[in-house]
């Protein structure tokens, strides 16, 4: 990669966009191009009356044009994307194996830390790597648009591999002006929410379109580090490395998933992992031509076999034993697709499970290896073996998720059912001694569920379609129930009761607390401990404890500082109380891909995570734009996947048990930090309205980009609380101010100074990988801010709020400048030029969309009820801005 390619490619964009405007906003063309010299002369410092002439040249722009240049340059921040993306593949490519932090460089330091290849293939026994997508609505762009901009990328990509050659670059010149043009031509916006259908669609074409081929090859790479680092030992890697999902599963809060939405999400996902396997045995079909006449050795078994698959499938043998006569691999694999059809259709015939189908391509492989073509055994097929390990008949584990009050709800009216009412008025120990005599003795199905409320009908329902799931598509179809709103072990239980009460058997299901809210995860240990000392529950969950931690609630409860130091807490409390049961412990990350939920490099944030709450097992969410971003391409997902699970091995073989040695200076950071945020937010009211008036939350909550509703319930009383965390971090990351992200830091960093002397916390944060991810996660969420845009959002609050403005800019300049301490004068992001560098490229493009995002903010609150044509432009531009800004950030929530 070098700029003269990354400046040659951002010209053909900007050339190939500027045409497609010639012809698309023919009237507004000469707009677009006065804002972007406006712009370039404002972040030169040479624009007459700086930011407020910019802001007040828009206002005498009417709306429809606002919304055209909108629309112009969000389509620019969404081709600079492609052309950075594409740079990255070419470094990827340019540099396969860098071996700096990869699989291999893992395996290497494992060995260098004496771990012996029986210990790294114990690790491997016990490791579980689960990269779990959701549906939660941070994905700004619509499909068309991805798939448009994928057309963009596969130009720029054929043109960077012409070699010069002519007739190819002018093709892929030629093809980008036309996939350029297609996107302009498209709305940026959905007509409507997308449904729950909608999103499961979506989710299993990234599987489809990428991850079902670049997992097997991850697999490839770690099976020749390990081959290169122990030579001596035949590996085989256990499938560790999988995957999971809550779209249609995640009830929590959205009422359109119900149960048969979860039986359709299962369905989807079976017809995408056959289909793939229909692919895979042509594929095999092609490859396994050899003769059996010129087999070096003859292979009984494959007869034998070859005789009973004619007898079972007597139509494909008409046709297959003729056709095939010489050839008994392509003869097999021709029952094996009539197989895979019949599955397909749940016809007779059909595989019972994947371990049948798994059967199949291990006796190919045996086969083939009796006969002497053993050298075939390899490669594609190896693949297949391996696809079917991972992904098996049920393409990713889905995870449900649903309300603690749910649950609660639904095991008081059972019970009074039974004639056991006032479920809901038992203290904790009265609900534990209840449920857990209840657990203690054969509990039949609830057959007759006349008198049930619809919410516990549907529950039940959904409970069947897990049983139905997990025994037509296997044990790994769904495996998990998460529990929002956990507080204490009678959640577990309640889960536990409703999964007998479905006819779920002991231990088919497992209840997997969700700790989000601040008190919550400050019980990390005791609720752990509950869970350990119930009979009930341990019959339930065995010897593996499961908890997953929330990042998004506490950080805005706390600000992201106290926030993050609370949860590395927990996890430390979630492993001694594991460790004190003699339990394997399993975190399980809530993460988003913003800086304020949880966000940031993955690879870092597990090293940053305590050695022994990570042991190997790590599970954590991937959502939105993080989803697109990280797996839309083969080469950035691969890479993606081999840094994350490098990043386990590293953590887990590090020999370290507790705590490092900051967490002193944790203490005073957390305090300092927490003082911070209480300034800003002690009136929760106040905040919420400067955050409705000063960033566009009431519009991103009206964004047509999920099926899941943007605040948990409807109050009069408006709060902090009643909104989700993904509009709050969405909205202040539009307003460049992404306070979520880095708010509290500099306060910390001052205190911890102030006690310590800055040299001291230099080295500190140079020998804790928790602080160095503290900061630079700060730092990444730093450099997308920018206070001046800021300021002008803060304008259209009410002016009794104007103070509030004040904290979060005197913030932002104390943590600019102890950052600066810290690194000795150097500025945010100094040893990661290539961030800054970006986002000072998008600047100009940033600079336009969010003062125009400002100005249909204006209009809005000054736009009269009647005036219905007006406001429908105003919310078209401002849906504009919001994936524009989103894109130029590279962040959304």
């Amino acid at each position: 990669m070098t700029p003269e390619t990354l400046a040659r490619d951002l010209a053909a964009v900007k050339e190939a966009l500027h045409s497609a405007a010639v012809v698309l906003d023919d009237s507004d063309v000469s707009l677009i191009e006065a804002l972007g010299d406006a712009a370039r002369q404002l972040r030169e410092g040479a624009l007459p009356g700086g930011r407020d002439a910019f802001a007040a040249g828009l206002r005498e722009v009417e709306t429809v044009q606002l919304g055209s240049v909108a629309r112009y340059y969000a389509d620019l921040a969404h081709l600079m994307n492609v052309v950075e993306e594409q740079q990255r593949i070419r470094m990827l490519r340019a540099h396969p194996r860098s071996g700096i932090d990869g699989v291999l460089a893992a395996v290497r330091a494992l060995a260098a830390a004496g771990m012996t290849a029986d210990d790294a293939a114990a690790l491997l026994r016990r490791a579980l790597v689960m990269p779990v997508l959701t549906a939660h609505p941070t994905e700004s762009r619509r499909r068309s648009t991805l798939d448009h901009l994928g057309d963009v990328a596969r130009c720029l990509d054929l043109d960077g591999a012409a070699d010069g050659a002519e007739v190819d670059a002018a093709r892929a010149g030629a093809s980008l002006g036309d996939a350029v043009f297609a996107l302009h031509a498209t709305e940026s916006s959905r007509a409507e929410r997308p449904t729950v259908i909608d999103e499961i669609e979506a989710t299993v074409e990234v599987f489809r379109r990428t991850l079902l081929d670049v997992t097997p090859a991850l697999y490839r790479r770690l099976q020749a580090a390990l081959s290169e680092v122990w030579p001596d030992r035949p590996w085989q890697v256990p499938s560790f490395m999988v995957w999971g999902t809550w779209v249609g599963g995640d009830r929590d809060g959205n009422p359109n998933v119900t149960s048969r939405v979860t039986r359709a999400a299962f369905d989807r996902q079976r017809k995408v992992a056959l289909e793939r396997y229909l692919v895979d045995v042509a594929q095999l079909g092609r490859a396994l031509s050899c003769s059996s006449r010129r087999a070096p050795r003859r292979c009984a078994r494959l007869d034998e076999d070859l005789l009973r698959e004619r007898r079972e499938l007597p139509e494909i043998a008409a046709r297959a034993a003729v056709r095939h006569a010489r050839e008994p691999w392509r003869e097999k694999l021709s029952y094996m697709a009539a197989r895979l059809r019949a599955t397909i259709g749940r016809q007779d015939g059909r595989y019972a499970s994947a371990a049948e189908y798994a059967a199949d391509l291990d006796f190919l492989e045996a086969t083939l290896r009796e006969a002497g073509y053993g050298v075939l055994a390899h490669g594609l097929l190896a693949d297949c073996q391996r696809r079917v390990s991972v992904f098996g008949f049920h393409l990713a584990t889905l995870d449900i998720r649903q309300h603690s009050s749910v649950h609660e709800q639904a095991v008081d009216e059972i019970l009074a059912l039974g004639g056991r009412g006032g479920y809901r008025s038992l203290e904790e120990t009265a609900r534990r001694a209840l449920l857990e005599d209840l657990l203690d003795r054969p509990l039949p199905p609830l057959r007759d569920r006349k008198g049930l409320s619809p919410a516990t009908l549907d529950l039940l329902a959904t409970l069947d379609v897990v049983g139905r799931a997990r025994r037509e598509l296997g044990a790994r179809a769904a495996e998990r129930w998460v529990i929002s709103f956990c507080t204490d072990a009678s959640d577990l239980l309640e889960v536990a009761f409703l999964a007998r009460s479905a006819g779920l058997a002991i231990g088919e299901l497992r209840p997997v607390p969700l700790l989000e809210q601040l008190d919550d995860l400050g019980r990390a240990g005791p609720i752990a401990d509950a869970i350990a000392a119930s009979p009930a529950l341990r019959a339930e969950l065995g010897a593996e404890l499961e908890v997953m931690i929330g990042y998004s609630d506490s950080s805005k409860q706390v600000g992201y500082v106290t926030a993050a130091i609370a949860l590395r807490a927990a996890q430390l409390e979630l492993a001694a109380a594991a460790a004190r049961a003699g339990m394997t412990l399993t975190v399980f990350h809530g993460r988003g891909g913003a800086v304020g939920r949880g966000g940031g490099p993955a690879s870092q944030a597990i090293r940053a995570q305590p050695p022994s709450a990570v042991g190997g097992r790590f599970r954590v969410t991937e959502q939105g734009e993080t989803i697109t971003a990280r797996y839309a391409r083969p080469q950035i997902a691969l890479r993606d996947l081999e840094l994350t699970v490098s990043a386990v091995l590293a953590a887990s073989g590090s020999g370290a048990t507790g705590s490092d040695a900051a967490d002193d200076l944790l203490r005073i950071a957390s305090a300092a930090a927490l003082a911070a945020y209480r300034r800003l937010s002690d009136d929760e009211r106040k905040l919420a309205t400067y955050t409705l008036e000063a960033t566009p939350m009431q519009h991103v909550a009206n964004l047509p980009i999920g099926s899941r509703p943007s605040s948990r319930a409807r109050a009069k009383a408006f709060s902090l609380a009643d909104l989700r965390a993904i509009p709050w971090v969405f909205s202040w990351t539009q307003s460049r101010a992404g306070l979520p992200g880095w708010f509290g830091v500099g306060s910390a960093l001052a205190a911890l100074i102030e006690a310590r002397g800055a040299p001291a916390i230099r080295q500190a944060v140079a020998d804790s990988p928790f602080l160095r991810a503290l900061v630079s996660n700060a730092e990444l969420a730093l450099v997308r801010a920018d206070m001046d845009v800021a300021g002008h959002y803060a304008r259209l609050a009410d002016p009794s709020a104007a103070d509030l403005f004040d904290v979060i800019s005197a913030e932002h300049a104390r943590t600019l400048a102890t950052l600066r301490e810290l690194r000795e004068g150097r500025e945010p992001l100094a040893d990661r030029l290539h961030i800054a560098e970006s986002v000072t490229r998008r600047n100009q493009v940033l600079d336009i969309l969010c003062h125009i995002q400002i100005e249909l903010l204006r209009r809005s609150d000054e736009c009269s009820g009647d005036a219905r044509a007006e406001d429908a432009l105003i919310s078209e531009g401002m849906f504009t801005t919001i994936a524009g800004i989103a894109a130029a950030l590279q962040t959304s929530g």
